[in-house]
């Protein structure tokens, strides 16, 4: 059986390696053919659209590696049921549970492998990607944002900006609401725009209101620079983050959702879902592989052709599954968590009772 092992694995891992190869050319070439006119137009050197192209291959990867392997082992083992390969495995006294482990196993290192690709190779030449692409176009990622409302940790105040400007890290439009304990209102300042020093906000042109319960009376006061280091709150929690969070260290991914979450509860459904999608896409190569093994096709004639076709149906399905998955949990249908595990669940159970009917 290790022989046959051997055998499955090899020609599963070869056939992979050139239909990852084949993906990651067509897709590097249309996002250089897709950007052609800007390079033509920026005059970017020949030498430096190559980089862009290549800093590309990473990503296109980590896409390619799931489809790759359901095509490959979809392809494999339809060979051996074309040449009646498995009739000799099946009288050797091997069932057929027993020739998918390897397929399987290979498909849990795979996801391992994606995972720790996409975290220490794929993730940075896309932040590559982007640092170059600032500096011959001389655009950047757009953290500026609108209509921010923060509210501290420790749940004390909040504050409200209608323009947040990453570049200088300054906030327009500012209110700032201070609560006692019971939840009343304690002070409010106003102020037209608010500097970060680094440590905490400092507003201009600041009006404050403080409440004072005995006697019962408002008072007012102006400051050109009002000062007040409760006001801490970082910048970067201002900043417009929605389409980073699946290019931030991972670690600071999860600590800026994890504080997302009491600080602006608004934002937390997205940033979550983001970050739910990014830990759970590694599983992609895995579900596939298990969805190929559990529909054993019985082909005679035309199987490559018929393993491409099944192999892009399924994986067709499976992504449109994880996309309605997403859109799900945005929208607060699903939790950040039951939209990433709920088309992976769901093709789990399709392929379960694929199997069951398909060996009847």
């Amino acid at each position: 059986m290790k022989l046959i092992d051997r055998y499955i694995t090899t020609s599963i891992i070869k056939i992979s390696i050139v239909s990852i190869a084949l993906i990651v050319l067509v897709m590097t070439l249309f996002d250089m053919f897709s950007n052609l006119e800007r390079y033509v137009n920026m005059e970017v050197p020949l030498l430096q659209m190559v980089v862009l192209t290549v800093l590309e291959a990473p990503n296109a990867v980590v896409i390619a590696l799931g489809p790759a392997l359901l095509f490959s082992t979809t392809y494999v083992l339809s060979m051996l049921q074309a040449n009646n390969e498995l009739i000799v495995i099946y009288n050797a006294g091997f069932p057929y549970r027993r020739l998918i482990v390897s397929c399987i196993v290979l498909a849990l290192l795979a996801s391992l492998f994606q995972f720790a690709f996409n975290e220490t190779v794929a993730i940075n030449a896309s932040r590559e990607k982007q640092l170059l692409s600032k500096d011959l176009f001389g655009i950047g990622t757009a953290y500026d944002n609108r209509n921010v409302t923060l509210r501290s940790e420790d749940g004390r105040y909040v504050i409200h900006a209608g323009r947040y400007y990453d570049e200088s890290l300054m906030i327009t439009n500012v209110t700032v609401v201070f609560v006692n304990e019971d939840g009343s209102i304690a002070l409010r300042i106003d102020a037209p725009s608010g500097v970060y020093n680094g440590r905490y906000w400092e507003l201009k042109d600041a009006v404050s209101y403080k409440v004072k319960e005995e006697p019962a009376s408002l008072d007012i006061a102006s400051d050109g620079v009002y000062h007040n280091e409760k006001i801490d709150l970082e910048s970067n929690l201002f900043r417009n983050l929605t389409a980073d969070i699946a290019s931030m260290e991972l670690s600071d991914a999860i600590n800026y959702v994890r504080r997302i979450r009491y600080i602006d509860p608004n934002r937390y459904i997205a940033h979550a879902t983001d970050l739910q999608e990014r830990l759970w896409i590694s599983l992609t190569p895995l579900i596939l592989t298990v969805i190929s093994c559990s529909t054993l096709f019985r082909w005679k004639k035309n199987v490559l052709i018929l393993s491409i076709i099944s192999s892009l149906s399924i994986a067709v399905i499976f992504f449109v599954a994880k996309m309605l998955g997403t859109i799900f949990s945005k929208q607060g249908i699903l939790s950040p968590l039951a939209g990433a595990i709920a088309p992976l669940l769901l093709m789990l159970f399709i392929s379960a009772l694929a199997g069951i009917f398909v060996r009847k």
